[in-house]
């Protein structure tokens, strides 16, 4: 009865879907990627650093909710840059209109170091050549690094991609998660993760660029009660009492030489072998942490010294990976490119609740979770 119950609100998730996709018509969509069959041919792969390069797998990940809309592309192997890209039909221009950046990313591995940003370029970018040096209009997305698990989004001025002045960490549970962009011809933004608003402003206070309308408050100080930790460890789980973390042991079936003399020789130990138990280091899952509060920043002022000029045209004419990964498996699925807001979070909301699957309790102890700093 459960299954029946199960597959039933599938169906009817997918006809919300297709229904979503129907409204979608009533605004424009400029690209679109689910990466279903074919998608190899609407994608270039670069020269750049050619032999350095992983392969990109198409897959429906180890958990998934819809079957049929799961299907996205992967990183496949360690240590290893992804660099493709895909051309619009033609360039769009934010001086005609708001442009929509969506896409969703799912990191399936416990990830060391690896990108899951994406760049959007220019109308005039060479396929071929785009890699690591190539300039970019936008590049939006997931970072993670050691410590360091941020929403990377730059932008281009003057030729330099300039770094957002806010930070916002990126969810690193091995679930979907669609990431939003919007950039309006008045140089206000918009960063959504999950369909629901994270941050908002204008370019030119949150990027160096041009002089800020506004600055921050030198006398706004920190709460010291302010929690900015998104997830932290589990305080209820405990280490089984099995869990062996000793990597090498004493070989017990080496004895003591019967002539071994322990006043000459010194004490007598056993030889170490390889625990065929060994576990490696416990650690805590982690959870989300029900008290944070989210990055916190000093409220802003009117600064003196803002000159007021024209917002800056983004024309976007491309859309590519360009990432490194240390440990593969993170799966990038469902692009847009699109002028309604409204249209774009109708669809992460769609696909948040069709592909939002936890994994299970085996492919979660597989690998652990790294502790809190």
């Amino acid at each position: 009865i459960t299954i029946n119950i199960m597959r039933t609100r599938v169906v009817e998730l997918s006809i919300i879907f297709i229904a979503t996709l129907l409204f979608l018509a009533e605004g424009r969509i400029f690209f679109r990627e689910d990466f279903n069959t074919g998608w190899e041919k609407r994608w270039r792969k670069s020269n750049w650093k050619a032999e350095q390069q992983g392969r990109w797998v198409s897959t429906k990940g180890k958990w998934y909710g819809d079957e049929q809309l799961a299907p996205g592309i992967q990183t496949s192997e360690s240590n290893k840059y992804y660099v493709q890209s895909a051309r619009l039909d033609f360039p769009i221009s934010t001086k005609n209109g708001p442009i929509i950046l969506q896409f969703s990313v799912k990191f399936e591995q416990i990830i060391d170091c690896g990108g899951g940003y994406m760049k959007f370029l220019g109308e005039k970018y060479q396929a071929s050549h785009f890699g690591g040096e190539s300039h970019f209009k936008i590049m939006f997305g997931p970072d993670i690094c050691g410590d360091q698990n941020v929403i990377r989004l730059l932008l281009d001025y003057k030729g330099k991609g300039a770094q957002w002045k806010k930070s916002h960490p990126s969810p690193n549970d091995k679930l979907t998660h669609v990431y939003t962009f919007v950039l309006y011809p008045n140089a206000f933004y918009a960063v959504y993760l999950d369909a629901k608003m994270l941050d908002n402003g204008t370019v030119t206070d949150d990027w160096e660029i041009g002089i800020p309308k506004t600055i921050p408050d030198p006398a706004d100080k920190k709460p010291e009660k302010w929690d900015d930790f998104m997830y932290i460890d589990d305080p209820d789980e405990v280490k089984p009492a099995d869990w062996d973390e000793r990597e090498m042991i004493h070989d017990a079936n080496v004895k003591k030489p019967s002539d071994w003399d322990d006043m000459l020789e010194g004490r007598w130990e056993a030889p170490k072998i390889p625990n065929p138990n060994y576990k490696g280091p416990w650690r805590r899952h982690k959870i989300a942490n029900k008290n944070y509060k989210g990055v916190w920043a000093p409220r802003r002022i009117p600064n003196p010294k803002y000159k007021e000029e024209l917002p800056e045209e983004y024309v976007i004419g491309g859309v590519g990976f360009d990432i490194w990964q240390v440990k593969p498996g993170t799966i990038f699925d469902n692009i847009m490119i699109a002028d309604s807001i409204d249209d774009a979070l109708a669809q992460a909301e769609v696909i948040i609740c069709l592909l939002y699957t936890s994994p299970s309790p085996r492919d979660l102890s597989t690998s652990r979770m790294p502790s809190s700093a």
